[in-house]
């Protein structure tokens, strides 16, 4: 028996019209975590979150609708001993020993920047019993997190990344503390070492981000046995790495670092805080951490040299189809675990987002809990069961007795100038109401009535052409007496209309059978003239293939305007099966 683990960012889970419970059984885990579900508690439906032999848990943004979220479903075997919403212990739910208050986290905290970083619905914990080979049980907790993304247009959210990557690792420690394995799940929205991107920046940039600095004091760069633990290339990167931040450091201002001096500085970043310019300058504290409690990136702990395993992929540009991605969904779990970690992959071939799932196996036998926690969604007033009166969302209000004809009356607006008795001597039609069919349909009783028809429909069409024809060509100081012709009542335009029309119809129906497709022929190309349907579009030269239109979404004046581009998805500069960089504006040669 094993405990198995996926997590998913599925980029709106409403998006899936499966069968909820036939779409989380061909997943085929105990515990399934999803990311960015896009789903708040405005938008949850019974269908969804109440699942025949699971039991979910979910986190919700508070700050905008169909925003950000994150879902925990756990099997009826699986079903988890405690849950909270969130990293800071002031949403619903408790954990085993306090592991999940307040008062655990290490280091300076504020309620309000507590509530702030789990205000957008970005963390579910769920703790589970397993036993293992020697019949002692274990406590396993299982933290599905959705975090934060940069927007370069909005650097203050490098901040609140960092504050919630701190958030996240005290909430592990704390857990740890109380002698609960963790495992930590979902998208973690940093790519750690070059290896993880498709086309890592040339430049010094890549490994001086604060994200992935944060990443390196955070993971224990360690491997499976019988692996080399650290190939020529990471040792080579590290020390690039170092060398870099070396040399920045002494070609600013400020103290100057021996190598010996150097290598005594905490994953060989310098005190200085110049080192690295005036904007880092500002974010530097935000590596400070309260607790040197680390985490084992399970996939590099078994894949440690493994190219191309990317998680993330850029739809926009077709991006899969060449593996042009990033990894930034992981699972870590703490040393201690590792020993019972059988298996960490990375699902490619699951499709449905832009995301794919990761994995992962741990050995023993999970124990079920016999009492759900108190944040299963079965517990929402809105699923208890017990349907909820409409009523019961308004203050009770005394019955309006019904109003007699005379004070109907009286209450008529004074800008009315109908009068109730004159609408209740209106006669009433016993006519009963036509179907939409009878206005499109005619039904004639033999041939003979049909050619009359015809004839006269003809007749009359011919009289409104020439009248409003004469109409056309007549002064414009005769305008008011041929105003019955320009505009006909509504019942004669009505008539025009069905006569026209009827005829036609009548026509092909009563000469269907004398009528050769020859001479339907000119109808055809007629329509076919004046409906040629769109320009094909121009092909690349890189591959000669149809490219696709696409959208500029980036604001700026081009936003909106669309451009011909090449149908194979993005590569690697010089891939002859990658995308070439053919461009063209829509509607220019």
């Amino acid at each position: 028996m094993a405990f198995r683990v996926l997590s998913w960012n599925v980029n709106g889970l409403r998006s899936f019209k499966t069968d909820m419970k036939e779409f989380l059984t061909n997943l085929g885990a105990d515990v399934i975590c999803f990311q960015e579900t896009k789903v708040t508690r405005d938008m949850l439906e019974e269908p969804l979150a109440i699942v025949e032999g699971y039991s979910s848990y979910f986190s919700f943004s508070r700050k905008r609708s169909g925003y950000s979220g994150v879902a925990t479903f756990c099997s009826k075997e699986a079903t988890p001993v405690y849950a909270q919403e969130g990293l800071s212990g002031l949403y619903g739910g408790n954990l085993l020993d306090k592991g999940g208050t307040s008062e655990s986290l290490a280091g300076h905290w504020t309620e309000e920047e507590l509530r702030n970083l789990d205000s957008e619905g970005r963390a579910i914990i769920t703790q589970h019993s397993i036993k293992g080979n020697s019949s002692m049980y274990s406590t396993v907790a299982v933290i599905n997190v959705y975090c934060p993304r940069v927007d370069p247009e909005k650097p203050e959210r490098r901040v609140y990344k960092l504050r919630f990557y701190e958030l996240l690792r005290q909430r592990a420690a704390a857990i740890y503390s109380t002698g609960c394995h963790v495992i930590i799940v979902g998208d973690i929205n940093t790519s750690h070492k070059r290896i993880d991107h498709c086309d890592p920046d040339d430049n010094e940039d890549f490994e001086l981000r604060l994200e992935r600095r944060y990443l390196d004091k955070f993971l224990i760069p360690i491997h499976k046995e019988g692996d080399t633990k650290n190939t020529d290339e990471e040792r080579n990167s590290e020390n690039e790495t170092s060398n870099i931040l070396l040399k920045n450091a002494q070609q600013q201002e400020g103290p100057k670092f021996t190598e010996s001096e150097f290598a005594t500085k905490q994953n060989g970043i310098p005190l200085d805080d110049s080192a690295y310019g005036e904007d880092v300058h500002a974010d530097e504290y935000l590596l400070e951490s309260a607790s040197d409690f680390q985490v084992v990136d399970t996939f590099r702990y078994f894949y440690p040299s493994k190219r191309d395993a990317f998680t993330c992929w850029n739809t926009f540009t077709n991006a899969r189809s060449s593996n042009y991605g990033t990894r930034i969904d992981y699972i870590f779990c703490d040393e201690s675990l590792l020993p019972f970690v059988e298996e960490s992959t990375i699902l490619q071939d699951v499709m449905g987002s832009d995301h794919c799932p990761v994995a992962l196996r741990v050995k023993g036998e999970v124990s079920h809990s016999s009492k759900l926690p108190d944040l299963c969604t079965k517990f929402f007033p809105e699923f208890k069961g017990n349907q909820q009166k409409l009523s019961s969302y308004f203050e009770p209000v005394a019955a309006i007795p019904a109003l007699k004809a005379d004070d109907r009356v009286s209450q008529l607006s004074c800008g009315n100038k109908r009068k109730f008795s004159e609408s209740k001597s209106k006669p009433t039609s016993n006519k009963k109401q036509s179907k939409l069919n009878f206005y499109f349909t005619v039904k004639p009783k033999s041939a003979e009535e049909s050619k009359e028809l015809v004839s006269e429909d003809e007749a009359k069409f011919k009289e409104n052409k020439s009248c409003f024809q004469n109409a056309s060509n007549r002064n414009v100081s005769s305008y008011n007496s041929t105003e019955h012709c320009l505009k006909p009542s509504e019942e004669s335009l009505e008539g025009v209309n069905e006569m026209y029309d009827g005829s036609i119809s009548i026509q092909n129906e009563h000469e269907k059978g004398n009528k050769s497709p020859e001479k339907r022929s000119p109808q055809k190309s007629g329509w076919g003239f004046l409906m040629k349907g769109p320009k094909p579009p121009p092909l690349c030269p890189g591959h000669q293939e149809p490219t696709v239109v696409r959208t500029v979404k980036k604001k700026g004046p081009n936003m909106n305007k669309q451009f011909y581009a090449c149908a194979r998805g993005a590569g690697r500069e010089g891939d002859p099966n990658a995308q070439c960089n053919f461009f063209q504006w829509v509607g220019k040669k």
